[in-house]
């Protein structure tokens, strides 16, 4: 489907601030056309009678036509028009007493990136309540705002602090980050046909539902598709209140883990990037169970501080080395489990960080001696496991962690070849055939050798004889393969592709993507597009 474009229109008659809005934003990825900017009001009640905008934000001191007439005007005579209203502080009570009662929206000045990305994400959710297939629109909306405020916590010296006021008189004193991240999210794509901006759009929407708060900034993380961030000025009292009501609501459904982390809260000009990186190390800290839960930076300080178990020995590095030369699978593998004690990290309640780095040890040891092969395909193979794993972490199963490990000590040590009967030729070709219509489903060795009632071990070491590839590189080169195919329809956004492909995550997609083809999903589609 073609998608809508919409008419913006910036009326200021200060040249730089009229050219600073122009470049905030590339307005075409997201469908709207930046109209050349007015300068005065005059001007813009001209071009609106030739021109139709869809939006329109002026500042409110304007020769010729001030702003408060020229927004009289316009509500009077073009009523569709989306109207924001720019301010100084010296002009906020005169703005608020003429425009309010009209549910005129106004913006601080200086006006910030923050500022216009919710600003125009307001008036398009505005737009779309008058339009009949209204869900092109409030999606493109949502995909503003993530994709632009997920390219600010990427910066470290973004201002903390949104300026942008909305119908209300927030004194935002400081600020914090509250980190939503929901560790089994592929269960949550099915219901919206995996389209993720749809996803998005109505996890926002319910967020925003149950904590009753107007005007909350909220979005979606893309580069990491699970997790949803929240900025609020909201006490401390507040927050704790807000993030109950949000993991019981999603608790009561059961398909997924949830924690919420929520950073210190910050009085001085701190930025997203910071409180966000405060939030991800306080659930560092989380227990690595199914437990959904709520942890704040202030009250595990102590947790923050101590130093993270070494699950390793050097006695057992050594141990593992000795028994992948010797080719002794079996007893590695009851090391892994057992020895070091992987197997029972959830019992045993680990910290996430625990299983993390101790999961990056052993796959280090593992991918080392695999170089030392100089086999370029199986260190592909293996390399793409050890991503895998570092995934599975993430989703707190320790029983699909364990099998995979299982998988990668298979994948080190590979035992010689045997004759395959028909019934298991027939299996694997079955299971291929899965793959090949269902890549964009959940697909682990563990679901794929349960389908087939064989034993996973067995399962992985005769797919690879038969196909000559390991189970999840065919998986990964066939989601690949589509990708590449969605990518020549220009309407369909990277972080769109890879959710369709089976991904929740953009930057493990894009890993994934660059290892197979050599070249980025954003240097690709420049390509064929």
């Amino acid at each position: 489907m073609e998608k809508v474009n919409y008419k913006l229109l910036i009326a200021d008659d200060e040249y730089w601030t009229r050219e600073k809005i122009r470049s905030m934003i590339n307005w075409d990825e997201y469908h709207i056309i930046f109209m050349k900017p007015a300068e005065n009001g005059e001007e813009v009640l001209l071009r609106i009678r030739e021109e139709t905008p869809d939006i329109l934000i002026t500042d409110i001191n304007m020769p010729f036509v001030n702003g408060v007439d020229l927004v009289k005007e316009v509500r009077e005579k073009y009523p569709e028009i989306v109207v924001f209203v720019i301010s100084g502080y010296d002009d906020f009570n005169y703005v608020k007493e003429t425009l309010l009662a009209g549910s005129i929206n106004y913006l601080l000045k200086p006006v910030s990136k923050i500022d216009m990305i919710h600003a125009v994400s307001q008036a398009l959710e505005i737009i779309a309540k008058r339009e009949e297939d209204r869900i092109q629109t409030l999606k493109a909306a949502s995909l503003m705002q993530d994709r632009e405020l997920s390219f600010l916590v990427e910066k470290e010296q973004i201002p903390f602090m949104p300026a942008v006021v909305l119908e209300n008189e927030q004194d935002m004193a400081g600020c914090s980050v509250m980190l939503v991240k929901i560790h089994e999210f592929q269960n949550y794509m099915e219901d919206y046909h995996y389209d993720m901006n749809l996803l998005s759009y109505h996890i926002k929407k319910r967020i925003r539902q149950i904590t009753e708060v107007k005007n909350l900034l909220i979005f979606n993380y893309v580069f990491r598709s699970n997790e949803f961030i929240i900025v609020t000025d909201l006490d401390f009292s507040e927050q704790k209140k807000m993030s109950m009501r949000i993991l019981d609501n999603f608790s009561k459904e059961g398909k997924s883990p949830v924690t919420i982390a929520v950073s210190e809260h910050s009085y001085s000009m701190e930025s997203i990037h910071n409180g966000y990186v405060q939030s991800v190390s306080v659930l560092m800290t989380r227990p690595f169970n199914r437990e959904s839960m709520v942890m704040f930076c202030r009250q595990n300080e102590k947790s923050l501080r101590r130093k993270v178990k070494n699950r390793i020995s050097q006695e057992m590095e050594m141990q593992i080395r000795a028994m992948l030369k010797c080719g002794n699978s079996r007893t590695l593998k009851e090391l892994i489990l057992e020895g070091i004690g992987l197997s029972h990290c959830a019992a045993e309640k680990w910290e996430y960080l625990e299983v993390k780095q101790t999961v990056k040890r052993i796959s280090n040891l593992l991918l080392d001696y695999i170089l030392q092969k100089g086999d370029s395909e199986l260190v592909q193979e293996m390399d793409s496991l050890v991503e895998l794993a570092d995934k599975i972490v993430e989703r707190l199963d320790s029983h699909l962690l364990c099998e995979v490990e299982m998988e990668m000590v298979d994948n080190a040590i590979a035992e010689l070849k045997s004759d395959i009967g028909g019934s298991t030729k027939e299996i694997v070709k079955q299971a291929a055939e899965y793959i090949d219509k269902n890549y964009f489903e959940e697909l682990t060795l563990v679901s794929l050798s349960e389908r087939y009632c064989v034993e996973s071990s067995y399962f992985s070491r005769m797919f690879k004889q038969e196909t000559g590839k390991n189970l999840m590189m065919y998986i990964a080169e066939k989601r690949v393969e589509k990708a590449r195919v969605y990518m020549t329809d220009k309407n369909i956004n990277l972080t769109e592709i890879a959710f369709l492909t089976g991904y929740d995550d953009y930057t493990y997609f894009s890993r994934v993507f660059k290892k197979i083809t050599g070249k980025s999903p954003r240097d690709f589609r420049a390509e064929c597009v």
